[in-house]
């Protein structure tokens, strides 16, 4: 084992890591990322046992419906794909999504669904993955000042200096910092990254609402303009699916990197915020109108249940790469003492216990990259000027 002291700015789960959907998925993902992916799926099913914790944990499956010929024939593509990795991935046609959801209204043209996959609560989970941590011997230096930069000697990063001068030593330094990520690096490394601000919100309780509810499904659902999910509390975490997507503008970082995204942004458009709303001390403001977009869609979808109410809202800023899969990393460009642990790109809850697995393995590595970590080589942004998405949802 190793000494392990975790500093953070704010609080256990207070940025991005609490805000997500809480989907954890294999079904879509980028080939890259899917062994991984696999892996986290098995760590999921018994992690309660495993942390001694809840995390919100349900085997309910995943859904992504389709309304369009465009939607559906994308999602077709990657059927193979699951094949190849032995997932139970299905296309449903609308009888088949109607009967995962028989109060579904409208027309749909069917759906991919991924019986083995399931959800998560994003702040339990977290607040597990910590207290767990804690209780085998890992520090917490929570509320730390930010850090100002790494110490580097002779080549080698030694340690975090923090705003107040202070500086904190170690044989391995491990920048998982998620949207800060970059800041953190200076001039140590330069990686690609950009922040984009998404908003949720979580209903009151379902079968408070009306007796309705009472059997609706726990699957996690992906729908234009609508992802929801119902949590073990009989509450939902309800978002637009990411149709309106925000990024906030910051000089140095949208300038420099932005135009390593415009075929993402080609493929899916991104709304700019001129305006940032980045800060150290809270949560970026989330956007209601795109609540009321999702709930309006919700309602639609399923027009002879009660009508939703929003118990709160929140935002958070996602950490993403040009191609959307995430950095883990300890060589290559890298100086010796750092590994990288970051850009997750919005979907880093699913493959945390995986992904989570890898960092500590290179942090013990030495300096030495495992193949299993090839595909996720910080300096690969560098090889070519521009970077598609290959994941399909």
């Amino acid at each position: 084992g190793a000494s392990v002291t975790v500093v953070d700015t704010r609080g256990v789960g207070a940025s991005q890591s609490s805000k997500s959907w809480g989907f954890c998925r294999q079904q879509g993902r980028d080939l890259r990322e899917l062994e991984l992916m696999q892996e986290a799926m098995r760590r999921w099913r018994g992690i309660e046992e495993e942390l001694g914790f809840s995390v919100g944990w349900q085997n309910a499956g995943n859904l992504a419906l389709c309304d369009t010929e465009k939607r559906y024939n994308q999602f077709k593509t990657w059927m193979p794909m699951a094949a190849k990795y032995g997932l139970d991935t299905e296309m449903l046609d609308e009888k088949g999504v109607k009967e995962l959801f028989p109060s579904l209204a409208g027309k749909w043209l069917g759906g991919v669904w991924t019986a083995s996959d399931g959800t998560a609560d994003p702040l339990s989970a977290t607040k597990a993955f910590a207290r767990a941590a804690e209780l085998r011997g890992a520090n917490f230096r929570l509320f730390a000042p930010q850090v100002k930069e790494l110490v580097v000697e002779d080549g080698f990063v030694t340690g975090i200096r923090l705003a107040d001068g202070s500086v904190m030593s170690a044989g391995t330094t491990v920048v998982a910092a998620g949207a800060w990520t970059s800041e953190v690096l200076g001039n140590v490394f330069t990686l690609p990254q950009l922040r984009v601000r998404a908003t949720a919100a979580q209903t009151e309780r379902l079968t408070d609402l009306g007796e309705d509810f009472a059997g609706f499904p726990a699957i996690g659902v992906w729908a234009p303009r609508c992802s929801f999910r119902k949590r073990v509390d009989g509450t939902m975490t309800i978002a637009d699916g990411g149709y309106a997507e925000e990024h906030d503008f910051e000089v140095y970082a949208s300038t420099r990197f932005g135009w390593k995204y415009l075929p993402g942004y080609l493929k899916n458009p991104i709304t700019v915020n001129i305006v940032h709303d980045i800060t150290h001390r809270r949560d970026p403001n989330p956007n209601p109108k795109r609540i009321d977009q999702a709930v309006s869609t919700f309602e639609k979808m399923f027009p002879t249940m009660p009508q939703l109410r929003i118990k709160e809202t929140w935002a958070g800023h996602i950490d993403m790469t040009p191609d959307m899969v995430p950095v883990i990393d300890c060589a290559g460009g890298l100086p010796k003492g750092l590994v990288v642990s970051t850009g997750y790109s919005g979907h880093g809850l699913g493959i945390a216990p995986a992904a989570g697995r890898l960092t500590a393995d290179l942090a013990l590595a030495g300096g030495r990259r495992p193949a299993e970590a090839e595909a996720f080589r910080a300096d690969r942004f560098g090889e070519k000027l521009f970077f598609s998405p290959e994941s399909v949802f």
